[in-house]
């Protein structure tokens, strides 16, 4: 009996163990593609690169989509600047099992520039 008892004790707790260890390496996968989103929305919010349109690339296992969209531009006549709103949007996705994951990470970022 103790034998039946220790052996079904055995494979519950493998059981959780497994489960814990799954769960952990989808959540290394999560934050590295977090911090994956984040180098390419740093990259992307520099003012030199500020400019509208759709980019694609890869950043070690993780593929990404790079949006920038402008949104606003408030321009006064008695300034000699302008300020533009641009809406900065990346998607990674990667493998995992299997399956295709993605995340979504967005922010905004603001630019005064000289009127041409």
């Amino acid at each position: 009996m103790a034998t039946t008892l220790m052996g079904l004790v055995l494979v519950v707790l493998l059981q959780v163990l497994t489960t814990a260890l799954s769960a952990q390496e989808a959540s290394r996968g999560h934050i590295q593609a977090i911090m994956a989103a984040e180098k390419v929305l740093q990259e992307y919010s520099g003012e030199k690169k500020l400019a509208a349109g759709s980019f694609q690339g890869r950043e070690g296992h993780y593929a990404y989509l790079a949006r920038v969209t402008p949104r606003f531009e408030i321009s006064d006549p008695h300034m000699e600047k302008r300020v533009r709103c641009f809406l900065i949007q990346v998607t990674v996705s990667w493998q995992e099992r299997g399956k295709t994951k993605s995340l979504d990470l967005q922010t905004i970022r603001t630019v005064a520039q000289k009127k041409t």
